[in-house]
């Protein structure tokens, strides 16, 4: 018997026989009518070890209450225990959205950030950090503006049929840029608009770092919104400072704007496999595919451990602490010892004074 990969674009076939019997178990989504992009981001969701079990552990409190942001912490609660067992569908999750039109295509990207902002923060935080957006005037002053970010948008300034790497957009993002003239920003210390250069930091890393590729953008000679179909090189590996990030879970989408088909590429913190997540279809992925990949949209990568130069700093750092902490130690212990001596001495002095030998 065989099975087809339901993944646009992409023409796999597996044979079912050849399939790990180690493999774990997942199950789908029914799709409501054209509700895959909701699909797509709920099965990232479920799929990340972390939010997972702060979901599955949730208890209600009188503050949850009050916040108002319960009832769609409640609905993934009830729906990742369905998913658990058998394929669940989404009605408590569209109707704690207010999503009223099951049948209008909506942006992954979206209500990917749309779910995460209305739950509670203990529970999402996961996949929070905060990015600081750096102002500076040629007098050197230097305005700073922080802000928590779940995503971190990167344009994509090549062409249809042209590569695009994500590293290097990546890296760009971080980049200092200059300000044309019409978008000079006010410095209060020279009272007056100046040449801006800007420039975004992380100052507190994710444990999941989400880079959304912007294949959306708005042509004004048509005078719509067009998507850039171009391939990309997708790296399994981002090292940003000193911590590194694996690649567990693509979402994809094919088609255009105004409609299209979304699903995801995930890889299981179960058993290190990855699948396709299509709607109510589940199946064993391979990764090859994600190479000059024209359909992926959203990257999700997970924070492994502090890179080998940061892993080597703090080594020699432990060390040295140690070193130090037992030469103090050791030092405690000398004058201890000399303490106890001399009042022993002191002691038995005062005892012969005041018992002197007959």
């Amino acid at each position: 018997m065989w099975t087809v990969l339901r993944l646009p674009g992409f023409s796999r076939v597996h044979r079912d026989a050849q399939a790990s019997h180690s493999a774990k178990q997942y199950h789908g989504l029914r799709n409501q009518g054209s509700t895959c992009y909701l699909n797509t981001v709920l099965q990232c969701l479920y799929m990340t070890k972390d939010f997972r079990t702060a979901v599955q552990s949730f208890k209600q409190g009188p503050q949850d209450s009050n916040q108002g942001n319960a009832g769609l912490l409640l609905q993934l609660q009830n729906l990742f225990g369905e998913l658990n067992k058998v394929n669940a569908t989404t009605e408590g999750i569209t109707e704690s959205l207010s999503i009223n039109n099951v049948y209008e295509q909506q942006d992954a990207v979206e209500y990917y950030q749309r779910i995460l902002k209305q739950i509670v923060p203990q529970v999402s935080q996961v996949f929070e950090g905060k990015l600081s957006n750096n102002s500076k005037c040629p007098d050197g002053h230097i305005h700073q503006e922080k802000c928590p970010f779940i995503t971190i948008p990167l344009a994509i300034d090549t062409g249809h049929d042209k590569i695009y790497n994500v590293k290097e957009g990546l890296e760009a993002f971080f980049q200092p840029s200059q300000l044309d003239e019409d978008n000079w920003l006010y410095c209060d210390q020279c009272d007056q608009k100046t040449e801006t250069e800007t420039w975004n930091e992380i100052e507190e890393f994710p444990t999941v770092l989400t880079l959304h590729l912007k294949r959306f953008d708005f042509d004004y000679m048509q005078m719509r919104h067009v998507k850039n179909h171009c391939p990309m090189e997708i790296p399994p590996t981002l090292q940003l400072k000193d911590y590194e990030y694996d690649l567990y879970a693509v979402v994809n989408h094919s088609g255009d704007r105004n409609g299209g088909h979304y699903n995801a590429a995930i890889k299981s913190f179960e058993d290190n496999q990855w699948y396709c997540f299509d709607d109510s279809s589940v199946t064993k992925y391979s990764v090859d595919a994600l190479q000059k990949s024209r359909l992926a949209y959203l990257l999700m990568y997970r924070q492994t451990a502090p890179s080998r130069r940061n892993f080597a700093l703090q080594k020699l750092l432990k060390s040295t602490a140690l070193r130090r902490m037992t030469s103090a130690l050791h030092n405690r212990f000398i004058i201890a010892g000399v303490v106890i001596t001399c009042l022993v001495i002191v002691t038995w002095r005062m005892f012969r004074l005041r018992f002197p030998k007959s």
